[in-house]
């Protein structure tokens, strides 16, 4: 029996090497159609079905842009690589498919085998030369209008845009934005199927134009803020790295029920990988179509608390993979989503018989695994790949508190970038260091400096201290105040930035000046509000006058920032809210 892999290289990439959204959730579904591929590959049938899968036994693991599965002899291996290679090359020009097999050690699959799998895989990588060295552009064809790419002409498919057939496109632009509008319709049936979410913004092409419009005129584009929420679990990583020692983590009654065998069983390995993706999968999209729908209702509640029309939020999932999900909405729902999403994960995965033992927890204990979010809030005309570069870096900053203590927390953290002086990531976020709490910690508990959290203020604690910034709550509601003083907190996040700045650049005089002029005012501060003292100190002005505009009052009305339950008759969106046929044909 062999072995044979199937992997997308440079998936991130491939998404994001376009600077239209349309492109990135194209390729984005582009990738994960692999496992149909090989599933057609495998049963040899007609492509009558995206979804049909081979025999079970055949498969090992099946996740977003790498599969493994299992064949007879050699020869059925190579035919397996081939087919998927060049229905990639037809379907998905521009996307990196590689394939190698290996000889199994018995007819089922285990450990050594898929050390071996990789392996060939790596020294398979370090010999083939890149794609770009293997496809060399011919220097007198035309060049495409958004990439370095020669252009190609219209695909001539019935569902093919006009203005796409006008537009010079290269071949994979084509394909990407072919699949675009399928791709995102069959992620919204994935995520919203119930009659509770008709409130949902579903229809993708004017989601797209409300954050992305296609032309600056388009009156679709009405947000001033939108935001790239990017989230990765932590941990995952690990678990597909040491299957073996995962598997050794499950108490043998609940390996049992989740995946159907026991863990002496000779094809548990198999299994157990299969189960991990599949559980995994489905907490993924639980969790996102729950956050989903917390976002509708915490804005149709601000709309009845302003006295208008309820509108939907647009929500735009671009990538559900694996445990990646990036998503693109509103800036002023973006923290609740993700804060939501974190939650719901959470939830998901410790009442999982299989994932709640996965987790990072100490002398075997079952609970939640965790992951990380970044938000990046930016303005609707902003390039989107810029800004999932900001959201990457974000969630990266994240995992580092998140995964500094035993057992990994849930943590969140954005940036807010409303101009284009500075791009680099590193720097953006070296700005604030010294006058920011972020990353967040998703739990109510104290951060604890003995778990690396020391400095780190919980989320719920967050969004009380923003309800006491703004006046929403006070010591004394019989007495209740305007909130902070703005010009007060702007001259105090002012001092404590220049105080920052004059400490880098050496000048500790200067320094001191700045924030002894800040303590003056913040103690001056004490004596007129009272409940200042409840923010947590000047340093946390910078904070709470971003979150001040980031937060919805709905959001904060929620006990610690958790999400209301859905409504028993959703309303329905205003007209104006709704696409028009010519919307429909975009």
């Amino acid at each position: 029996m062999y072995a044979v892999l199937l992997d997308v290289n440079s998936k991130q990439r491939f998404i994001f090497e376009s600077p239209r959204l349309r492109e990135s959730i194209g390729a984005s579904h582009q990738i994960t159609r692999l496992g149909c591929w090989v599933a057609h590959a495998l049963s040899k049938t007609p492509d009558t079905d995206d979804r049909c899968e081979p025999d079970n036994h055949q498969w090992v693991s099946r996740s977003s842009g790498r599969v493994i599965v299992t064949v007879d002899d050699e020869a059925a291996a190579r035919n397996v690589i081939r087919d998927v290679t060049l229905r990639a090359l037809g379907e998905a020009p521009g996307m990196d498919v590689s394939g190698v097999y290996v000889k199994t050690g018995s007819e089922y699959f285990g450990a050594d085998d898929l050390r071996a799998l990789n392996e060939a895989a790596a020294e398979y990588a370090l010999r083939r030369p890149p794609a770009d060295g293997r496809f060399a552009r011919m220097p007198f064809l035309a060049g495409a209008g958004d990439s370095a790419l020669p252009a190609a002409p219209p695909l001539n498919q019935d569902d093919e845009p006009d203005e796409d057939k006008k537009e010079p496109y290269s071949l994979p632009s084509r394909h990407k934005r072919l699949t675009a509008y399928t791709a995102r319709s069959e992620l919204l049936d994935d995520l919203a199927p119930t009659g509770k979410d008709e409130k949902l913004a579903r229809d993708p092409t004017r989601l797209e134009r409300m954050l992305q419009p296609d032309n600056e005129a388009d009156p679709q584009g009405g947000l001033s803020k939108v935001a790239i929420v990017h989230i990765d679990g932590n941990g995952v990583g690990a678990i597909m790295r040491d299957l073996a020692a995962a598997m050794r983590r499950v108490p043998h009654e609940d390996f049992t029920q989740a995946v159907k065998c026991t863990p002496g069983d000779a094809d548990a390995l198999r299994k157990f990988t299969l189960a991990v993706n599949e559980n995994l999968d489905r907490a993924v999209r639980q969790a996102c179509r729950l956050a989903w729908r917390d976002v509708a209702d915490w804005a149709e509640k601000d709309a009845v608390t302003a006295g208008r029309e309820y509108k939907a939020i647009p929500v735009v999932p671009v990538l559900l993979g694996g445990d990646d999900v990036t998503v693109i909405t509103s800036g002023d729902y973006a923290l609740p989503f993700a804060a939501a999403y974190l939650r719901h994960y959470e939830q998901a995965t410790a009442a999982d018989p299989l994932l709640r033992h996965l987790g990072d927890h100490p002398d075997g204990q079952a609970g939640p695994m965790t992951a990380a979010a970044g938000v990046a809030v930016v303005r609707f005309k902003f390039p989107f790949h810029l800004a999932y570069d900001l959201a990457e870096r974000l969630v990266d900053e994240a995992k580092e508190v998140g995964k500094a203590c035993s057992p990994s927390v849930s943590t969140l953290t954005y940036h807010v970038l409303l101009d284009t002086t500075v791009l680099d990531p590193e720097e953006l976020l070296a700005a604030y260091e010294r006058l920011s709490n972020r990353p967040f910690v998703l739990g109510s508990g104290a951060a604890a400096p003995s778990q690396g959290l020391a400095g780190h203020a919980a989320w719920p604690s967050v969004c009380e201290r923003v309800r006491l910034f703004t006046g929403a709550i006070s010591r004394n509601d019989d007495d209740r105040q305007d909130g902070f003083p703005r010009t007060r907190a702007a001259r105090i996040r002012t001092m404590m930035s220049d105080a920052a700045q004059a400490e880098l650049a050496g000048n500790t005089a200067e320094r001191d000046r700045l924030l002894e002029q800040a303590e003056n005012e913040w103690r001056d501060a004490e004596a007129c509000f009272p409940d200042a003292k409840r923010l947590g100190g000047k340093q946390t002005m910078f904070d709470l006058m971003e979150l001040t505009d980031l937060l919805p009052a709905s959001y904060l009305d929620e006990p610690l920032g958790t999400a209301s339950p859905p409504p028993s008759e959703p309303q329905r969106p205003s007209a104006a809210d709704s696409s028009t046929g010519e919307e429909g044909q975009a």
